[in-house]
């Protein structure tokens, strides 16, 4: 046991490492059934293995020099950087989170601490384990999961100790009914607790169902179409996971953080966002698809609202015990009209922009003339060959200039034509200097 503790903590969860310690500790000192040699050996030859395997692998997928573990464990508990996730008081773990994911089992579990000294020795370590992390003051039910199992076969002895004496001949009937009534009745309470708290645990995740059910619209799609999708911070921490998206070659998923505003999904070209930011602020580009709510909170259903619900025939909402409120917390957006709006968004920010392909010598033409007066990024080239969609954006372009050709040049968001166009008011109008002046290109020099 000692060998895959020091494995998995090493290379998986540095949680498990630390309760290995805590057991080794109890069965070394406190119970005397380890020896210390043996004990260490055993975890040595887990856990240096796995540290120079986990550096080696890690390592060649982040291209640094990493421990995952170590510095999951160093942001953690070293530096507390994981209060910036919120915090609880430190009893969390004991009034909170032990009773949600045990129920029944948690009272049995600790009659059987009391009465039984074999369950104790199980259980002490466990509990050890839970004081030392609820000092972090971040909490969160994945770092003590681990303890469920011994709690859970506590419970169970306490079960199997009651059984036998309620099934015993010494005992009358009555006792031996109620006995069995209270044991059968808490696992039927446990069960349909379970399946309650299972029901609006999952309400806290509106982002695993935002994305699933952006999935299930552009179902017909069958992955044809080039889709790029940006979740946000909230999204991916509500369920929107790797595990989730899909492996279509042209779509694509982004959780960059630094992308925030209309102006940075444009830029990145984005054709969906999931975002828990009101839809107004990436209006009229986006526009709503669908609507994911979440938890707000929970109430006790009050008499009046039983009597409301009978009345109405509404049965099923008449059995459910609690009264639970959704609000909308993400919201999907795709954007209308994809090539326009990259278009427009283009011509807007940049003065001075050729839509080009890298084969026609008509566009190397227009970009050697244009040079001349654009020094650097003062000309910005969309090069239409180079996209996925660029035949789309070529109906976009002739839709917006009435021009089907390459070249296409914009300047102040005004198409000036293609390179017959810009040539003749280079040589003859003697118009191209100017137009490109006022539009910021600096190295123009003009003709007479």
């Amino acid at each position: 046991m000692i060998y895959y503790l020091s494995v998995g903590g090493v290379i998986f969860r540095f949680e498990v490492g630390i309760l290995l310690v805590i057991l080794m500790f109890y069965e070394i000192v406190i119970y005397r059934s380890l020896d210390w040699f043996d004990g260490t050996v055993s975890l040595l030859k887990g856990a240096l293995p796995g540290l120079v395997l986990s550096v080696i692998v890690d390592s060649w997928f982040w291209q640094t020099w990493l421990w995952p573990e170590g510095k999951v464990f160093y942001f953690n508990a070293i530096l507390n950087k994981s209060s910036e996730w919120g915090v609880l008081p430190y009893h969390a773990y004991i009034t909170q989170f032990l009773p949600r994911l045990l129920m029944i089992s948690y009272p049995l579990a600790i009659i059987s601490l009391v009465l039984d000294s074999r369950t104790r020795q199980l259980l002490l370590p466990m509990i050890s384990y839970i004081v030392v992390f609820s000092l972090l003051p971040h909490k969160e039910w994945r770092f003590i999961m681990y303890v469920i199992p011994v709690f859970t076969a506590a419970a169970a002895n306490t079960v199997s100790k009651t059984w036998i004496k309620a099934t015993g001949h010494r005992q009358s009937n009555t006792v031996k009914a109620i006995l069995i009534m209270g044991i059968s009745g808490g696992v039927f309470f446990s069960l349909f607790l379970t399946t309650l708290l299972l029901k609006i645990s999952q309400l806290n995740y509106p982002g695993g169902e935002a994305l699933s059910t952006l999935h299930k619209l552009q179902r017909n799609d069958n992955g044809n179409t080039a889709i790029s999708i940006h979740m946000d911070v909230k999204t991916a921490m509500t369920g929107a996971s790797r595990f989730g998206q899909l492996s279509y070659p042209k779509w694509s998923y982004s959780k960059n953080e630094s992308h925030s505003t209309l102006d940075d999904f444009l830029t990145a070209r984005y054709t969906h966002l999931i975002t828990a930011t009101p839809p107004t602020a990436f209006a009229p580009d986006y526009t709503v698809i669908a609507v994911t709510r979440g938890l707000e909170r929970i109430r006790p259903r009050s008499i009046a609202t039983y009597l409301n619900d009978a009345k109405a025939g509404r049965w099923a909402r008449f059995l459910q015990p609690l009264d639970i409120d959704l609000q909308p917390s993400l919201y999907i957006l795709a954007l209308t009209h994809p090539q326009k709006s990259w278009i427009q968004h283009t011509i807007n920010k940049h003065a001075v922009v050729l839509y080009s392909k890298s084969y026609c010598p008509y566009c190397r033409g227009a970009k050697q003339l244009l040079n001349q007066y654009c020094v650097g990024q003062q000309l910005y080239v969309v090069e239409v060959d180079h996209l996925q969609d660029g035949t789309l954006m070529k109906q976009a372009l002739k839709e917006l200039s009435g021009q089907s050709t390459f070249p296409n040049l914009f300047v102040g968001s005004k198409s000036l034509g293609g390179f017959d166009n810009i040539t003749r008011m280079d040589q003859h109008e003697h118009s191209l200097a100017e137009h490109l002046f006022m539009n910021g290109c600096t190295g123009v020099t003009k003709k007479s």
